[in-house]
């Protein structure tokens, strides 16, 4: 690190970028980097209405300072603030429920699944233009659930996703350079759900869970043929935001939805598209991977890139038994639980922390962080004794380190 850049702790001696690319290859930083993703539970800790916080920047601006004051720092800024519910519907691709509109202004946005695609649009998705497909194919669904664009056509929910893209774009620079004149590294350039989940999303589970019977063919096709236009819409606006990592939600290509050869022969196809163009691009793919992988790992090893890929996981897949399938080829996020944070005591989050650290975070490749996001009812406690398990044992050369743990 040079004497001009700023570390994240006292006595770091990489910046937070440099740490961050150091577990991604799956090398030993200087200690465990940490990302907090605080999106829901901030404006309840700050006292602030969900709506204002939805939808003025500012409070959203002032909330995210606020809580890096109170709990930081940390290394990872988790960077969640849809600018306007049509560009949210665009990244999730279901019916958002928004604080202040259908919710009272102190609720969190809610996901409602509606069958929303019908069995003909895998057809529709086929026969879209290759270089656009699968924003276009987006686009033509939006007016079918998100009631921003209800009622319009093609070209004028383009039109109104293109304006809100700005303003989105033109805030999260403005937000960026706060958090690099802090030592963070942002974390997302790019966010989206991936084409096999939009399906399973637009589709509800029942009606796809038949669809993989009946037209298990046409789902992977359909989602290998959105998936090209996908990675390169992500490497566009990832270059354009100037950061460098793609999140690529797979909310629904879990065991928990789809049986492992399924994920191999109709899911995996899409992802391995996405994955290795973005890699192509520079660019390092962050799976977002809720639901129970373990049985997914053995082929994502075998068909994806080592040392490229973070793998985040919500605490359904057993980070410890991860890191034996997969950690010696991916790098791993996670993965405090929910409940602990938001019922446990200091205390033992501390020492999951310190277990995560000893076993996950060994010889490198781990990003501490919790399951998913950290919960809204999360104790302010909690979050802290995350903090202080870092700077306690998150050393791997410091004498916070904990003694190694026989294997």
């Amino acid at each position: 690190m040079k004497s001009s850049e700023k570390g994240v702790f006292p006595g770091d001696t990489l910046t937070a970028q440099e740490r961050l690319a150091a577990v991604i290859r799956l090398e030993e930083p200087d200690r465990v980097p940490v990302s907090l993703m605080l999106y829901y539970f901030a404006p309840l800790y700050a006292g602030v209405s969900m709506r204002s916080y939805m939808t003025d920047t500012g409070v959203y601006r002032d909330v995210m300072r606020k809580v890096w004051e109170d709990f930081g720092p940390w290394d990872l800024y988790y960077n969640i603030n849809p600018v306007s519910r049509l560009v949210y519907s665009y990244v999730n691709m279901m019916r958002i429920l928004w604080p202040g509109r259908e919710l009272p202004e102190d609720r969190m946005a809610t996901v409602e699944e509606i069958d929303y695609l019908t069995a003909e649009d895998y057809d529709e998705a086929l026969g879209m233009p290759a270089a656009v497909a699968d924003m276009l194919f987006r686009l033509r669904m939006l007016p079918r659930f998100c009631p921003e664009a209800q009622g319009a056509g093609t070209a004028e929910t383009a039109a109104r996703y293109l304006v809100d893209l700005v303003r989105q774009v033109i805030f999260w620079r403005k937000d960026f350079s706060w958090w690099r004149r802090q030592g963070a590294v942002v974390q997302i350039g790019y966010q989206a759900e991936m084409p096999f989940d939009v399906f399973s999303q637009g589709r509800n589970v029942l009606n796809f869970s038949m669809d993989l019977f009946r037209v298990p063919e046409k789902i992977g096709k359909a989602s290998s043929h959105l998936a090209r236009s996908y990675a390169e819409t992500a490497v566009w606006i990832s270059r354009l935001m100037g950061v460098p990592r793609v999140q690529c939600y797979c909310h629904r290509t879990s065991n928990s939805f789809i049986s492992p050869a399924q994920f191999e022969k109709l899911a995996l196809p899409s992802v391995e598209i996405v994955v290795r163009r973005l890699v192509e691009a520079g660019i390092t793919p962050i799976l977002h991977c809720d639901g129970d992988w373990l049985r997914n790992l053995p082929v994502m090893r075998r068909r994806l890139p080592a040392r490229k890929i973070i793998l985040q996981l919500d605490g359904l897949t057993d980070i410890f038994r991860a890191k034996q399938e997969i950690g010696d080829h991916m790098c791993l996020f996670g993965d405090v639980p929910a409940a602990k944070l938001a019922e446990g005591s200091p205390a033992e989050v501390r020492e999951y922390c310190h277990r995560l650290i000893e076993e996950v975070g060994r010889g490198g490749g781990f990003i501490l962080a919790a399951g998913c996001e950290i919960p809204p009812n999360a104790k302010p406690e909690n979050i802290r004794a995350m903090m202080d398990a870092v700077k306690a044992y998150g050393s791997y050369t410091g004498k916070g380190r904990a003694p190694e743990v026989a294997a």
